[in-house]
């Protein structure tokens, strides 16, 4: 039973860090009582690099011999670091068990840069000298792709998701009212696999409150109903492409019940009656582009109609930045067959021009995007020609499509490498002057980083989420065997979670399971509960309970003691609150007991706990302070001895802290017994802490051991098997 609850108490004190709480390449705005309130880090300047790592730091760890560290995160690398603790290096339990054959397998944290794309879940040895594996985390978005605008001002967007999947997101009122902000899934998502979509690129408005959806990756052109959501089928798809292998976009001309299609072997290929025949037999006419009686168009993306004209864009090579083309074919009603082009134009920036549009009025106005040059190019033809000629470009990183909405705006969606910089731009027109973006909206996808980590005793891993409200909020998911996983591998996010507007959740930070593993303990920040879920209840699965009475300000991390069915939290105003009969009487009279680490002198020095973690065997309890979360020096770790009846104002049995620390924002901790693990967020490191239990008093020294993690913000032990 001693084991037993060794094992759960290591496996189960687990907290978590927001973006904010580092000086390394983070910003995150923080209330009076030293809470985070930007749990996805909206501070960001739009179009800021996030993947900055902090410098790699070369203090030593004791003052004999420095040890060289391994940084794990973005960029992972596995060099050697030297533990000055060499004389215990397997970490085993049996000082406190008394149970011999137990020992620390691995360590694991979770690293939490800006965002999700650098997030990484990694697996360390028990002497910090290396990693075994680098994690990643696969959300429901990898790119956007094209965006689409109703006459209302709704927004439709296509991307790609993990797994050779795609989705469409749709946002009401995006064009109307647009401002920096998360778009998330938007207001409704189609996705799964009943939609069929695999690559979806470009999308359109169709006929009787439909829309068109071009999907290379199934060499389909897919009609959904606009009102559709979820895993839903499509209305009827066109697979009949004609000459063209696969189609990148599609324009539809309302008032003739056409449909033009954009082929990628340089064809163009038109669907008469379309409301009617809705292309099931196949395209009526092909239109292919021709100068002098030869073909000229290679590999055609972006379409669109406008009067008595077919504009095309061609990307050539992709590869290349120096081949693109823009075609403009007269009375495209009536072309088929080989056409002599109106207008070619090449040159200049044109490398990549994935999409066009074109306005009219006063002065027409054919807008590019072109995606391997960064630009949106604007041409105009002279006041009394036809031919377009280029006028000024925006500097745009990779432009992947462009849209008009009402009151002289652009929608552009911006696909550079990697998610977090993806987004939908709202681009201003003014008649006289330069265009210039105006709102960023991007932050795609359920789920913006990962939090807590903690894991089941079968080798499964739980892993707290933040997201954004317009798409549910935040939650937690399972992987399955996390143990087992090989480095390199990616955690699948979205199959198997608990996550939804019944979860109640909003800013998930410190999670910990019973010793059973039939009980999920979550300290919510966003809304200063305690939510306890059945962890296996997936889905928009409410509570089982909440503990609304926390009986002062909001925790952010928990440890949970079986034997005796109490369950502490760790509070942001530098307080612990002790639930006796946690789960026996749901928390409903709030805490017995809060007590505040104190001084020999009687006096408070708990500021803004975060940490925490309750060994039974020795009746301690370990705390972390981040303190100052702007500040990368003033962390502390507490050592309260009887832990089970303290209240009040209580003395220390050992404060860590000082200059001589590596002690800035310590989220997280886990005992084995022995051994204290910390994650250092500010200084982006996993320490470690030899005997920690012999140490008493203020202590103003370094760690014993330590790897670089890359915004470190939780850490949890796995166990060999007894």
């Amino acid at each position: 039973m001693v084991l037993t609850n060794v094992l759960v108490m290591a496996l189960s004190g687990c907290n978590n860090p927001t973006p904010g709480e580092t000086e390394s390449g983070t910003t995150t705005d923080t209330t009076t009582d030293g809470t985070d309130t930007d749990a996805t880090d909206t501070n960001l300047t739009p179009g800021q690099p996030t993947d900055t790592l902090p410098p790699t730091l070369t203090e030593p760890a004791t003052d004999t011999e420095p040890p060289t560290s391994t940084t794990v995160g973005p960029t992972t690398e596995t060099g050697p670091a030297t533990d000055t603790d060499t004389t215990d290096t397997d970490t085993t339990d049996t000082e406190t068990t008394g149970e011999p054959g137990v020992e620390v397998v691995r360590v694991w944290a979770t690293a939490n840069p800006p965002l999700l794309e650098q997030d990484r879940i990694v697996a360390l040895t028990p002497a910090l000298d290396a990693a075994t594996a680098t994690l990643t985390v696969a959300g429901d978005v990898v790119s956007i792709q094209s965006v689409a605008v109703t006459q209302q001002g709704h927004a439709i967007v296509s991307y790609d998701a993990p797994g050779t999947t795609g989705g469409v997101i749709i946002k009401t009122d995006l064009a109307d009212n647009p401002a920096d902000g998360p778009l998330g899934l938007g207001d409704r998502v189609i996705r799964g696999p009943a939609t069929g979509l695999v690559a979806p690129k470009g999308v359109e408005v169709g006929p009787m409150g439909s829309f068109l959806v071009a999907d290379t990756g199934a060499a389909a052109i897919k009609v959904f109903e606009f009102d559709a959501e979820g895993d839903v089928a499509p209305t009827f798809e066109i697979t009949d492409l004609g000459s063209s292998e696969a189609v990148w976009d599609v324009h539809y001309v309302a008032n003739a019940d056409v449909l033009y299609a954009a082929g990628t072997n340089g064809e163009v290929q038109v669907y008469e009656d379309f409301s009617n025949a809705m292309g099931q037999t196949g395209p009526d006419r092909t239109i292919v582009p021709v100068e002098g009686g030869t073909k000229i168009s290679v590999n055609l993306h972006g379409i669109t109609v406008v009067g008595d004209n077919l504009f095309l864009s061609d990307v050539g090579d992709p590869m290349e930045n120096t081949d693109g083309q823009l075609f403009r074919i007269a009375d495209p009603a009536n072309a088929e067959g080989d056409v002599e082009v109106a207008q070619k134009i090449t040159g200049g920036d044109l490398g990549n021009p994935v999409d066009l549009e074109v306005t009219t009025g006063m002065a027409s106005t054919l807008w590019v995007a072109e995606k391997a040059n960064d630009k949106l190019l604007r041409f105009r033809p002279p006041l009394l020609g036809e031919d377009f000629e280029l006028v000024d470009s925006v500097d745009v990183s990779k432009p992947e499509s462009v849209a008009l909405a009402t009151n002289n705006r652009l929608i552009l969606a911006s696909n550079p490498a990697g998610l977090d910089l993806d987004g939908v731009l709202e681009v201003e027109v003014p008649l006289i002057g330069a265009p210039t973006i105006t709102a960023t909206i991007d932050r795609l996808g359920s789920i913006t980083s990962i939090q807590s980590i903690a894991l089941a005793g079968a080798g499964d891993g739980l892993v707290g989420f933040d997201g954004t409200p317009a798409s549910d909020g935040a939650g937690v998911f399972s992987a399955a065997a996390i143990v087992d996983a090989e480095d390199g591998a990616a955690i699948d996010a979205i199959a198997t979670r608990i996550w939804g507007p019944g979860t109640g959740l909003v800013a998930p930070k410190g999670i910990t399971l019973n010793a059973a593993g039939d009980r999920l303990f979550v300290a919510d920040l966003g809304d200063s509960s305690i939510k306890v879920f059945d962890p296996v209840t997936f889905g928009d699965a409410p509570p089982l309970f909440v503990i609304a009475e926390l009986g002062g300000g909001a925790v952010w991390d928990i440890d949970y003691d079986d034997a005796n069915d109490r369950l502490f939290a760790a509070g942001v105003d530098g307080t612990v609150r002790v639930f006796d009969s946690a789960l026996a009487d749901e928390g409903a009279n709030g805490p017995a007991r809060t007590f505040t680490p104190a001084n020999d002198n009687a006096e408070p020095i708990g500021v803004n706990l975060h940490g925490i973690q309750y060994d039974p065997v020795s009746n301690n309890l370990f705390l972390t302070d981040v303190g100052d979360v702007m500040s990368d020096t003033d962390g502390a770790i507490y050592v309260i001895a009887g832990a089970d009846a303290a209240e009040g104002d209580v003395a220390v049995a050992a404060h860590i802290a000082g200059d001589q620390t590596h002690l800035g924002n310590p989220v997280d901790l886990a005992f084995d017994g022995a051994h204290l693990y910390v994650a250092e967020k500010a200084q982006s490191r996993v320490l470690r802490y030899s005997d920690i239990l012999g140490l008493t008093g203020a202590q103003n020294v370094a760690e014993d051991a330590f790897i670089e993690v890359t915004n470190a913000e939780s850490v949890r032990l796995e166990f060999s098997k007894p």
